[in-house]
Parts: structure tokens; C-alpha cells; sequence
């Protein structure tokens, strides 16, 4: 072997030991207790919004673009029924409940002096009577205007009337006097009795 073959053997095995770890290596610092604590409270924070997103009804609070239709409690259903078109009344009743159709509710009441008139709801392919706002707030019952496990439809205000109050949550003012007033609106689909 020359010597410059030597050398050459010599330099690679040098590079080989410098480059082979001499023990054993430090291990990585663990992550603080509360770091890990604080990362699986986000995790599970995000898993229970996406599932009441996704899976549990959807929007459940009303905006003034679409406001919540609100439930009719189990307790007050024969009272309520005093609202509902005659023909269809034993039925809707019974289906209420059964909390297999549940009904919405809803006030009216005049804004001002001046203000009134006589207005039907059309809610789905249900029409109510006509409700003449005059003096008082009236309390309205309306089956929803769509299957209740969808959580959103629309409710159609008919007749002539001015300034009269829509009371949903949030409440809304109503004017017909230039043809139907439509209000998209939305409901909490988990209480079905009333809850």
C-alpha cells in the first residue's frame, strides 16, 4: 500500500468515527404539562362544535336576517290551539303532542297608534285564520313551515296591514301594505316537545 493510499484510508476513517455518535444522544425536553393540557382542550373544543354544527341542528340563535320561530311547550298546546284553522286543529294538536310536528309561536301587536290590520301566516302549507291586530299583543300558534328536524324555512305574512310588531327572536316590524311579507326563519331542532 503507498502511503498516499494510507493517508487516504486514514482520512475516511476519522470522517467515519467523528460522524458515529460516541454514546448515547440526549433525548428531546418532554412538553409541559399544561402545554399538552391546554392542546387536548382545543381538540376536544373543536370536536364538540363540529358535531352541534354538523350534527345537532345547526344555527339555533336568531339573527334580525332570520330570526328563531320558538316552540310552543307541551303545557300550553290547548291554549295555543285556539289560533289554528278549525278544519285542521285535531290533527295538528295531536301531532303536536306526539312531538311528532311540534307548533311554532309567535306575537303580534301594533307598533303605533295608527298602526294595524288584518294579516293571515302562511307557514309551509298551512294558512291560519285571519288575526285582526287592533288593541293587544296576539299570541299566534303555526305549525313549522318545514319538517322540524331540518331547523329552517319560511314564514309568509299575508293581508294588509302597517307597522305591526312580529314578535320572534329578535322580534321584527312588519308592513304587508305593499304585498306579502316574507321571514325566512330558523329553530332549534333538540327540543321538539317544547322542552
Amino acid at each position: 500500500m503507498s502511503k498516499t493510499e494510507h493517508q487516504t484510508q486514514a482520512q475516511v476513517k476519522g470522517a467515519e468515527s467523528k460522524a458515529a455518535p460516541s454514546g448515547p444522544r440526549p433525548s428531546k425536553p418532554a412538553l409541559p404539562p399544561s402545554i399538552i393540557a391546554l392542546a387536548g382542550g382545543v381538540v376536544a373544543a373543536g370536536a364538540v362544535a363540529g358535531f352541534l354544527l354538523l350534527g345537532g341542528g345547526g344555527e339555533t340563535a336568531g339573527t334580525v336576517e332570520r330570526p328563531a320561530l320558538n316552540l310552543v311547550k307541551t303545557s300550553a298546546i290547548d291554549k295555543a290551539a285556539e289560533t289554528l284553522v278549525p278544519e285542521e286543529k285535531d290533527k295538528i294538536v295531536a301531532q303536536a303532542k306526539a312531538c311528532t310536528a311540534p307548533l311554532g309561536n309567535m306575537r303580534l301587536s301594533k307598533m303605533t297608534a295608527n298602526a294595524g290590520g288584518v294579516v293571515r301566516i302562511r307557514s309551509g302549507n298551512y294558512l291560519s285564520p285571519a288575526f285582526n291586530v287592533a288593541e293587544g299583543p296576539i299570541n299566534i300558534a303555526v305549525p313549522f313551515p318545514a319538517p322540524y328536524e331540518v331547523g329552517k324555512g319560511e314564514i309568509v305574512v299575508e293581508g294588509a296591514a302597517k307597522d305591526v310588531f312580529f314578535e320572534l327572536t329578535p322580534g321584527l316590524k312588519v308592513d304587508t301594505t305593499g304585498g306579502v311579507q316574507r321571514i325566512p326563519v330558523i329553530w332549534n331542532t333538540r327540543k321538539p316537545c317544547g322542552g
